[in-house]
């Protein structure tokens, strides 16, 4: 058999050189990569699908959520959720939405009489952002779906808590639950809406706080992984000592972002995924979803 010419074995390397790329790329694209941001007493989460990129909420008053952005290269949000109207999740929305173009923003609908709240309200009028509510079902994000959950009417206790958009997140087979700052009172009536199903990881709702989970919430969500966006020495006392025995039962894995700094998960096209914290390296190296029957 001849060997074959220099110009031929130059082709070869080339040809092979394109498929070893064009499949990088295609990894890369459907790669679900969440963030769960340490900015503080606050809550900030940011998700990418490849190119396509999504905020729930945007942390407390500050410039940390803008650094933080900045520091990934994104020039744009195709979605924007507020879970709800509390400073502490809006406080930096202003500045992303006067910074950045904003595909849609979605909240919850029940706008709170705060100077943070004015202020991005007045930003998203001066925006080109579609606003939307819970009542658009779900959202694409790339390759994920974001499908929006919230009770249908209000179940008392906290206004803004009590009505938080909690957010679904699919990819595959894998799922996270992002839950806002929902009270027992929204909990139980998703619940009974038989809207929520088992997950592999979920965000603590209320920063951790007890009157943010019930051992039937745990029961049904059945999570892996939980974590908890809460800051270091806050005054409200989270993340509750009891919600956190509730949280590490059946060997569950509990991240903080105050003593975890950032907190990624990066979720391959099958639902197999890995974790990381900022401080501590990999967690999960890798990790099969949990098997769960669809609500």
């Amino acid at each position: 058999m001849q060997s074959l010419s220099k110009c031929a074995v130059w082709r070869l390397r080339e040809v092979l050189f394109l498929v070893v790329l064009s499949l990088s790329f295609r990894a890369e694209g459907s790669q679900l990569v969440i963030r769960f941001l340490d900015v503080g007493q606050g809550d900030a989460i940011l998700l990418q699908d490849g190119e396509h990129a999504a905020l729930v909420d945007a942390g407390p008053p500050s410039d940390d959520i803008m650094h933080k952005l900045s520091a990934f290269g994104l020039h744009s949000l195709e979605i924007f959720v507020a879970s709800h109207n509390h400073d502490d999740h809006i406080g930096g929305a202003a500045a992303v939405l006067t910074a950045m173009p904003v595909g849609v923003w979605l909240d919850n609908g029940w706008h709170a009489a705060t100077a943070i709240q004015h202020r991005v309200l007045s930003a998203l009028l001066h925006s080109a952002a579609r606003h939307d509510t819970p009542a658009v079902g779900s959202l694409m994000l790339g390759d994920t779906r974001l499908r929006f959950l919230m009770p249908e009417e209000f179940v008392g206790g906290d206004p803004q808590n009590n009505r938080s958009v909690v957010v679904l997140v699919e990819h595959g087979t894998f799922r996270a639950l992002l839950s806002g700052d929902a009270e027992v009172g929204e909990l139980k009536a998703l619940l009974s809406a038989g809207v929520v199903p088992h997950v592999d990881v979920l965000k603590a709702a209320h920063h951790g706080s007890r009157n943010g989970l019930t051992p039937l919430w745990i029961q049904q969500t059945h999570p892996s992984v939980v974590v908890i966006s809460v800051g270091s020495g806050n005054l409200y006392g989270h993340p509750n000592p009891m919600a956190l025995r509730y949280y590490a039962t059946a060997r569950r894995t509990v991240l903080r972002t105050d003593e975890d700094g950032d907190v990624t998960v990066k979720v391959d096209d099958d639902g197999a995924y890995a974790i990381s914290t900022q401080r501590r390296g990999a967690v999960f190296p890798v990790a099969e979803p949990a098997s769960r029957a669809s609500p």
